[in-house]
């Protein structure tokens, strides 16, 4: 993208692939006019290709009509910078109909907020009506304004869209959380994350003869799409090839990763414990885990519906990937629940303080609450110290 916007600001054009991720069309005289446009961009293009009239004619039409499901990025108005989910099959009249998560919304919201429009903070009658599929409740309909499943149905102009082959996983948090065709969002968090594939890597087919069996990659050519995979079959190796599509990442208790979408985004270590999709991460830099979570624990929601709330948490259940908290201000009862990558804890809990002349400020007979973890709050006598 950043590429893209470089020559599009210096009067080249340019049009991003709807079906290669990182590729790019550009009209020029030569390559070097292209490199020479770049200056210290150049590095980031690893190869040029003279594309044939019917490639050409391909990409004209790619132009005009749109992925549908797909990725566009808005490139004017409010919305500016924002990625948003192709809705439109037809895509009449110059108009792109578009879900993104709302800037404006129909309650009072912080300035500049994102985020999923919340149902329970609509008027409970006739002026809200449901969007029904299949019999379900997708969304609703209110003044005017169609949300499905908190994102905002909208129309742009298709000349203030650009297409996004794999947008970051970052960009597209809130139509994950949302639940909206999880099969192509699914599909999309795969090509993300494929991108990052590298020579000697594990990965396995999951298509095919050899489906489910692990090898190494050999060589990946991302503008293609493909990654040839070494195997041991039989006790011979044999080599083939694979649409990145058709293959996933093997990741082994051991490897070193670098973290890439999330809260913990730049964090570098080693696998040291894996669960399913869960992993727990050694950091390089201090030898520990990410220190976790526990109930008790004082935290700020940093993205999502609730950004910029705050509260304890008051239940987070072993493995869990969300966390119940009770904001500051809400009702004794009333609580919030939230992606756990979504928050992170913003004042130190206060806990025995340790001295070296008399160890930990804390003797038989002393009254004590538990500060955090699962006996969060209860409170009772010190029976007896051992350190």
């Amino acid at each position: 993208q950043r590429v893209a916007e470089h020559l599009r600001s210096n009067g080249v054009a340019v049009t991003v692939s709807p079906w290669i991720p990182g590729q790019l069309y550009a009209v020029s005289d030569s390559p070097r006019t292209i490199a020479t446009t770049l200056n210290l961009l150049s590095s980031s293009v690893k190869d040029y290709t003279h594309i044939s009239e019917e490639e050409r004619a391909a990409v004209e039409r790619s132009r005009s009509t749109l992925p549908n499901p797909g990725w566009v990025k808005i490139t004017q108005g409010k919305y500016k910078g924002d990625i948003g989910y192709v809705f439109d099959p037809k895509q009449l009249n110059d108009f792109v109909t578009v879900l993104i998560p709302p800037r404006d919304f129909p309650y009072d919201m912080p300035k500049r907020s994102v985020a999923l429009l919340d149902r329970a903070r609509l008027p409970n009658d006739k002026t809200v009506s449901d969007i029904l599929q299949d019999d379900k409740v997708v969304g609703w309909s209110y003044k005017g304004e169609r949300y499905y499943m908190g994102l905002l149905l909208k129309n742009f102009r298709r000349d203030g869209l650009e297409l996004v082959a794999s947008p970051h996983a970052n960009d597209i948090r809130l139509h994950l959380q949302s639940g909206w065709d999880v099969p192509f969002f699914k599909k999309t968090l795969k090509t993300f994350s494929l991108q990052f594939l590298r020579v000697g890597d594990s990965a396995r087919p999951i298509t095919g003869e050899v489906c489910q069996e692990i090898g190494t990659v050999v060589s990946t050519n991302h503008a293609s799409g493909s990654a040839c995979l070494k195997f041991i079959l039989d006790g011979h190796g044999q080599e083939l090839e694979f649409r990145l599509q058709d293959i996933e990442r093997v990741f082994w208790v051991g490897d070193t990763v670098r973290v890439v979408a999330g809260a913990y985004a730049g964090l570098e270590g080693h696998i040291i414990k894996k669960s399913e999709d869960l992993f727990h991460v050694c950091q390089e830099a201090t030898n520990e885990e990410p220190e976790s979570l526990q109930i008790g624990d004082e935290i700020e929601v940093c993205a999502g519906e609730y950004m910029g709330k705050c509260g304890i948490v008051v239940w987070f259940p072993i493995g869990g990937t969300t966390l119940w908290f009770r904001a500051e201000g809400n009702i004794k009862d009333e609580l919030i629940n939230a992606p756990t990558a979504f928050v992170q804890r913003i004042r130190p809990f206060k806990t025995l303080q340790f001295t070296k002349e008399r160890g930990y400020d804390v003797k038989p007979g002393d009254v004590v609450i538990v500060a955090r973890g699962p006996e969060f709050q209860t409170k009772g006598v010190v029976q007896a110290v051992d350190f």
